[in-house]
């Protein structure tokens, strides 16, 4: 199992505010970014999304879920639903585990109903799965996206399309370039 442990910035080189008052057309700053966020950039497997929202929300796990359906959610339409699990959510999300089991649905209710005020969803459903004496034995939602997400969820995938048709051809262009040297 391979691990990686770095800072946003493990490099950061920053001059003061009084060079850069003295000389701001030739004062420079240095900054290396984590080594996961530089492989994402260079792969172009990033995604874009509401930023603004995502930090708005109170709620740490509806921060996740929004992350997680701007990243996963591709196809979003009226006609293509998300469906996740209660056990997905909860190994997946690293949020806080309430010591009660009883909890966790009521947690990640308060999260749903906060993406829906937030017209991230229309709303959501549930599927409770029950084992012996009735006890919970995961729960799936069925998410509804809004129309307003939809749209976003669109048009980063128009931004993602176009970004790798413009990346192939400047690696076309630098691969005819290299062979004709």
């Amino acid at each position: 199992m391979a691990l990686i442990q770095s800072s946003i910035f493990p490099v950061l080189l920053l001059a003061s505010k009084g060079d850069w008052l003295k000389n701001p057309k030739q004062t420079r700053c240095y900054v290396q970014f984590n080594p996961l966020i530089t492989a994402s950039i260079n792969h172009i497997s990033y995604r874009q999304y509401d930023y603004l929202t995502y930090m708005s929300y109170k709620h740490r796990l509806a921060r996740w879920l929004h992350k997680r359906l701007a990243h996963n959610y591709i196809q979003a339409s009226l006609m293509d639903l998300y469906h996740i699990n209660m056990s997905t959510i909860i190994r997946d999300s690293g949020a806080y585990l309430a010591p009660r089991g009883d909890n966790r649905p009521r947690e990640i209710e308060t999260a749903l109903n906060e993406l829906k005020s937030k017209q991230v969803l229309m709303d959501f459903r549930k599927a409770i799965q029950r084992g012996p004496r009735n006890a919970i034995v995961d729960i799936t939602y069925t998410l509804y996206p809004d129309l307003s997400f939809i749209q976003e969820v669109k048009k980063a995938n128009a931004r993602s399309k176009k970004i790798a048709e413009v990346s192939a051809k400047q690696k076309a262009v630098l691969l005819a370039h290299h062979r004709t040297l």
